[in-house]
Parts: C-alpha cells; structure tokens; sequence
C-alpha cells in the first residue's frame, strides 16, 4: 500500500480503510446490542487486525478480553467504533484525543438531527474536538466498510466479502445498507463504503477528496441531503466527474424532503434549480431513487465506455416496441431505420405475419426463435454497423425457461446450453454491448424452479459482460445515462 503515502487525503483518512487495530466501544453480553453485533461482525468478516473491545461489568467477550475504557487498552489504536448513548460520547472522544487515536467512527444517534438545543450543543461539541490529527466520521453513521481489509457495516452476512472498483458514500447508512445488499445480485462490488451521517468534520467533499486520489476506486456513487461545504463541494465534482463517473442522487429536493432531511441528518437539502445547475455545469450524473441508483450504477460497472447511442430493440409484441421508443427518445438514445438490405436479411428468418423487420425487431407473441435463427439474426444487426448496443426483451433465451413456459414441447426445441449463450457470443464477435430482460414473475410451476433458473442466467451474463435488468425501461434509462455520460465527456475533448 505505498501508494497511500503519495496524496495527503489516502494518509489522512486511512486509518478508517486500512486500520491496524480497531476498538469497538459499547460491547456487553447481549448480542442484540450493536456493539457487541458490530465485534462479532468484525470477526466473522475477516478483519485481521487486533480488536479491543470497551464495555462495562463484563472482562471477555468470544474470547478477547475486554477493556473497561479506551485509555486502559496498553496497545496503540487506529480505529474506534463508537456505539454508547449521546451523553457519553464526548468523553470517549477525548480519550481517543488524549491516546493519539487519529479515527473515530461515531454509529450513535442523538445530536443535531434531533432538532433539539442539546442535540445540537453537543454535536457542537463534538465538532470542536475533530482536528490536530483526530477525524471523527459521524455521528449518527454507518461508518465504513472496506471488504479489502475485512471491515463491515453491521449487517455484513450478506454484504460481498470480495472487493471491486466502486466507491459509494451515503449520508444516510440505510440507503449504503441497501446498495450494498443488492450488489450480489447486481454484480458490482466495492472498494470502499462511508455511511457518513451527520458528518460533524468528515463530510462528502473530504470523501469525494479522497476517491478522487483512491487508485482502486473507478466509479463513484453518492446520496446526499446537503453539502457541508457548497462551492468547495462544486469545484470537486467538477474536476473529479471528468476523471471518474459520479452518481448522484441528491435527497430532500422536494420541499417534503427537505424537511424529511432536517430531522435525518439535520442537513439543509438545497434548491432543485441549484441542483440542475450542479448537474449541467459537471459530469455528474444525476439518479432520483434507489432503483435509478442501482441500475446506474450496474451500467456503469459492467460496460465499457460507451459513446455510441444508436440502439435496436428485439422483442415480442407491439406494444414493447413503442414503449422503448419513447424512452428511448427521451433519454437520448436513437432506434436508427434499417436499410433494405438488413431488413431482408431479417425477413427470411421470421415469420412473414405477425412479426416486424425494421428497429424495433417485433419477433412475433408468442414466437421465440430456435437458437440458429436467433443466432443469425442477431449477428446481422449486431454486425450492420448501424447500432451500438441491442437490448432484448421478452425473447426466452434458456431452454429450460421455454420448457418452465409451456413452450418446449409444444415447438419441439432441442435443450441445449447454446440458446443461452448467444447474446455472450454476439457481444464478443461483433464488438456491440447486449442487454437482457428478464422479466420478474411469471413461475407457472408453482415451485421455485423458474426464480431459480432466472437468477442463475443473470449471473451468468453478468459474468460475461451483458447487462441483465427485469424491465426495458429501466435497461434504457441506465444505458442512457451510461452514454451520455462518455458522450458530453468526448465533447469536452476529455
């Protein structure tokens, strides 16, 4: 890790990423409390470092002693995790102050999100005391997680313990909870994670500071209510969405939200206009909810840089085909007309009634082409060099989902493994990024068999480089934003 030693924010801030040792304050011997679940979480995670756990009337906790305070711990500390009642809180920090401890994560609650005059004196307090080598994340936080170094948020069973190249920092620890629990599913990983909460010294521009320097961090996602720092906050989004994509959803722009905002993290949520302006006059992409988040955020993780917007669609029926036009044309996104030639190529493999040969590929309901026909077709468009990307939707691409269907033995298709893998081949032939949709519901079974086998062929293209999504509106709003994004990027000459 020498590169830590080449930017003053990666040293600064890396005892939260890369501790040696780490305290857990509030331990007892009720496993229900969050210290002691955060202790047995840093545990069973991996962390390899040494952890001492500070609580009251117990001496061993799953067999390390336990220590009545910080300043009683012998050893030097890296990191302390902080889970005690608010009043309490301020005389922990001092000992870390009084130790030399330079981190201090703070998960407890009670400070200025309250909206009380002690609330916020003592978050005033707490404020003072960051500094001269002491940086407190926090209060009212999730802290970090770092799969790299084996440290998570508290719920860690289904958290990936294998790291990637994405960095999330999240006011609010149950949005970076929620993201981090649907990256298995989505197939994107992290290099770091902030619940960063009120943020009374490290805030979102440190953080952005700091994944801007961060040689394992390649994409970044935010959410936020309120920028401690407006204009330094500005500056850096600006110079940073240029080098890395930035997303962003940006919480409390309603006047609802906003006052949702205040009592949550006791942020001031800011403008809408003001926002557009930040997402005008940046690279930043702007999201608006968790599912535009994750989806975004899959885009982005799974797909080269991408700057060609033309797209065909292939799908099953009419009305699919108007619906991803008209979101493709607001999203920026072109469905081109195809020439003569390509359109009679398709032609003499479908069938002549019910069915559509130009952008939109309407295959016909309930027609799904044998693997040979659906191979050679989608070579064809894929291969015109018309179109940068094909997104497929309602078009069984598993044998065994036709067979689940009511489909094999009514059309005779031979189970084979190659159905499945087309879209793969077609991607990697021909240069041109593939999306599938595989629609949620839908088991006629009445067992799990169906569920199963579509999340066993979402990871398979996940692995191999095609998107997967559930519906083809949300596919091309992330493929939009994806592409936009490297599209005002190359205008910019960057």
């Amino acid at each position: 890790m020498s590169y830590l030693k080449n930017n003053k924010i990666l040293e600064e801030l890396r005892p939260f990423f890369y501790p040696e040792s780490i305290a857990v304050v509030g331990v007892s011997q009720d496993p229900t409390k969050l210290g002691s679940a955060m202790l047995r979480a840093l545990r069973k995670f991996g962390f390899r470092g040494k952890i001492y756990p500070v609580g009251q009337r117990i001496t061993e906790l799953y067999g390390l002693p336990v220590f009545p305070s910080i300043s009683a711990i012998p050893e030097k500390v890296d990191l302390v995790r902080i889970y005690i009642s608010a009043q309490h809180v301020l005389n922990v920090v001092q000992e870390c102050r009084d130790k030399a401890i330079p981190a201090v994560e703070i998960f407890t609650g009670g400070f200025k999100e309250t909206g009380t005059e002690e609330g916020e004196k003592l978050e005033g307090a707490l404020a003072s005391m960051a500094g001269k080598g002491l940086r407190i994340i926090g209060p009212n936080s999730f802290g970090v997680y770092a799969p790299e170094t084996g440290i998570p948020h508290l719920d860690y069973a289904s958290y990936p313990q294998d790291s990637g190249n994405l960095g999330l920092i999240a006011q609010s620890g149950t949005i970076s909870e929620d993201v981090c629990r649907l990256a298995q599913d989505y197939g994107f990983r992290f290099s770091k994670v902030v619940g960063y909460g009120n943020a009374c010294d490290i805030n979102e521009t440190d953080l952005l500071k700091y994944l801007e320097a961060d040689p394992l961090t390649n994409l970044i996602a935010v959410y936020m209510e309120g920028p401690k720092k407006g204009r330094e906050f500005f500056e850096i989004l600006q110079r940073l969405s240029r080098k890395k994509p930035v997303i962003i959803w940006k919480g409390g722009l309603t006047p609802e939200g906003a006052r949702a905002a205040a009592s949550h993290t006791a942020s001031i949520a800011g403008n809408e206009n003001i926002w557009n302006a930040v997402y005008q006059q940046t690279l930043a992409v702007r999201v608006d909810s968790l599912e535009e988040l994750v989806d975004t955020i899959t885009a982005f993780y799974h797909l080269a840089p991408i700057v060609d917007n033309r797209i065909s669609v292939v799908c099953s029926g009419g009305g699919t085909s108007v619906a991803a036009t008209d979101t493709c044309s607001r999203e920026g996104l072109v469905i081109p007309k195809f020439g003569n030639e390509l359109r009679q190529k398709i032609a003499t493999l479908l069938p002549p009634i019910g069915t559509s040969i130009g952008n939109p590929i309407d295959v016909g309901t309930p027609y799904f082409p044998p693997a040979e026909i659906l191979h050679e077709m989608l070579g064809y468009v894929a291969s015109s060099g018309v179109v940068g990307s094909i997104v497929i939707d309602k078009v069984v691409v598993s044998a065994k989902l036709r067979k689940l269907l009511g489909y094999g033995e009514q059309m005779n298709w031979e189970d084979t493994q190659w159905l499945e893998e087309i879209p793969v081949q077609v991607a990697k032939d021909h240069g041109v990024s593939v999306v599938m949709i595989l629609r949620e519901g839908g088991d006629k079974t009445g067992d799990l068999s169906y569920e199963t086998e579509k999340r066993r062929l979402r990871k398979y293209y996940q692995d191999n480089g095609v998107l997967v999504y559930p519906t083809i509106g949300r596919a091309l709003r992330a493929l939009g934003r994806v592409i936009s994004y490297y599209r005002r990027k190359q205008a910019l000459g960057e």
